[in-house]
């Protein structure tokens, strides 16, 4: 012990060990001719010249290279099984933990569940209770395309940290890539204290993270869902799970959903709606009409408020109100909202009037970066004036990856494109987007008005709308106008364009253009009030 402690080096420790026994051999052969009676420089003599003398002063060379070369081997051996025996650890450790976290992995997930499933608790021959959270961050692509991934490592490794930090010892902590993170919870308790203990991790694990950019807000939705005797494997225990995230994320801001039977019902139904409307978009199954907007003065046409119409097979019509949500979600969005753009322009090129053509476009469109080129490029290839052409945007656009989205908007007013507002009426903290960057007419909702004032204080709540948008000096567009009643409410307002069924019905493309053939669309009442193109 006391040599390893000197001598480290193992080679050395062997060199050393067969000097001693080399010069211990001579010593030894002199002891013996003394005990015999021989004096010592006899005896000493004797020895040098005798045969065996000699080869004993060339032991201790020989020996010495002989035990040293052997200590080589081992040591040589010994650093090579270490090796190997670390080079097996780190592949197990590459194979079943996240390189960037250093949390387990899908593969290390998979082998925990086949464990729990197989095993059983005690004597009852029960499996044991287990729940998976299954739960992402909200806006991590939006912070890796704007503050870089460097900063997208930082949060993925802090709230990693943070979790760890938060689990108990019968809990464990997975990455399975990207923005997803799982918990495993053996021993789970009943639904109430999950999700009780859902709305802590949540506070705990999605608050701002500070790196070399600034403080970056995190936020982001889970989805638990506890194990039953009939889920056998992983796939199923992260599809209940993923369900119910799903659900989670129609919440606002951090929240959570315990998966329920009732959820696979709707998941299901939600699976062949998507399938449909992505076999819709590839056979035509989708029809644009258009709605004109009047100048309440003159009761002359302005333009046309495009909206979108699904024909479905073996089902009832759609309108875009009840399919939309389903395409934000789904990413079907982009190529729906392509298409309805270049049908629109192909549509309004041949309309004499030259009216303008308002599209409504989706905040998930506008956060996409290469929206405004590929606008700007269907209407060069369309040959479509940009002027008259309406961007329609919601008043809420900029609240996720706003950055992107005004990005897309100063690009496409640069080329002549217009930008409108709707549903401004819905909050008059909607003004800001106004004052976040110009626009060129906002559109206030006539039933959104009424909710908010009710009958009697319509006409004073919809003149307070059309002062502020006044006052930002922004023109405004009063949507809604069903009945003679809200049109004379319009006017006494001061509404300077209107639209609704009561001025006017939804047209097809060709009809528009057949109506087109003077140099200007004119609207008149009918005997019964509604109003008319002639």
């Amino acid at each position: 012990m006391m040599l390893n402690s000197y001598v480290p080096n193992a080679c050395k420790r062997y060199a050393i060990a067969g000097l001693v026994i080399a010069l211990v051999t001579p010593l030894a052969a002199v002891a013996y001719e003394m005990a015999f009676g021989a004096s010592m420089a006899h005896a000493g003599y004797n020895f040098l010249t005798s045969p065996f003398g000699m080869a004993a002063i060339a032991a201790p060379l020989g020996i010495t290279a002989l035990i040293a070369g052997l200590g080589y081997r081992h040591d040589r051996l010994a650093r090579q099984i270490r090796s190997e025996r670390a080079a097996t650890e780190q592949l197990r450790r590459a194979a079943y933990h996240d390189s960037l976290t250093g949390l387990r992995n899908r593969h290390a997930l998979s082998e925990d569940v086949e464990r729990i499933i197989t095993c059983k608790s005690g004597t009852t021959g029960k499996p044991a209770s287990t729940a998976l959270l299954l739960f992402d961050l909200d806006r991590f692509k939006y912070i890796n395309d704007t503050m870089g991934h460097a900063a997208g490592d930082l949060v993925l490794k802090t709230v990693a940290e943070r979790l760890l930090a938060y689990c108990t010892p019968n809990q464990q902590v997975y990455r399975l890539g990207g923005d997803e993170f799982v918990l495993l919870w053996e021993g789970a308790p009943g639904g109430e204290t999950i999700s009780s203990y859902c709305d802590g991790l949540a506070a705990f694990v999605f608050r701002p993270v500070q790196s070399a950019v600034g403080w970056i807000d995190t936020a982001g939705s889970i989805g638990a869902a506890v194990r039953d005797p009939d889920v056998l494997t992983l796939s199923e225990l992260l599809k209940r799970a993923d369900i119910a995230l799903y659900h989670a994320k129609d919440k606002a801001g951090s929240s959570h959903s315990l998966f329920t039977h009732g959820m696979h019902s709707i998941h299901r139904q939600r699976q062949q709606m998507e399938a449909d409307m992505r076999r819709g978009i590839a056979d035509g199954a989708f029809s644009l009409n258009y709605r004109p907007v009047l100048r309440a003065s003159t009761l002359s046409v302005s333009g046309f408020s495009v909206r979108v119409r699904w024909r479905r097979l073996d089902a009832d019509d759609l309108e875009q109100e009840d399919f939309m949500p389903l395409a934000e979600d789904s990413g079907l969005m982009l190529p729906l909202g392509k298409w309805m753009l270049e049908k629109a322009l192909k549509d309004a090129k041949g309309w004499q009037t030259g009216a303008v053509v308002t599209l409504p476009v989706s905040a998930v469109q506008l956060r996409d970066p290469s929206f405004a080129d590929s606008v700007v490029k269907s209407l060069d290839e369309a040959q479509f004036e940009p002027a008259r052409l309406i961007l329609d945007v919601e008043h809420n656009a900029t609240r996720r990856e706003g950055a992107i989205v005004l990005i897309n908007l100063e690009r496409l007013r640069e080329h002549g494109v217009k930008i409108s507002v709707s549903d401004l009426a819905a909050s008059i903290a909607g003004l800001s987007m106004v004052r976040a960057f110009p626009v060129d007419c906002v559109r206030l909702d006539l039933s959104r008005i009424r909710t908010l004032a009710g009958e009697r204080k319509l006409e004073q709540m919809l003149t307070l709308f059309l002062q502020l948008a006044s006052t930002v000096e922004t023109p405004a567009i009063l949507t809604g106008v069903d009945s003679e009643e809200d049109f004379e409410c319009a006017c006494a307002a001061g509404a300077e364009q209107v639209q609704g069924a009561y001025v006017g019905a939804r047209l097809f493309g060709l009809q528009v253009a057949r109506s087109s053939l003077g140099a200007e669309m004119q609207s008149d009442v009918t005997a019964s009030g509604q109003l008319k193109f002639g």
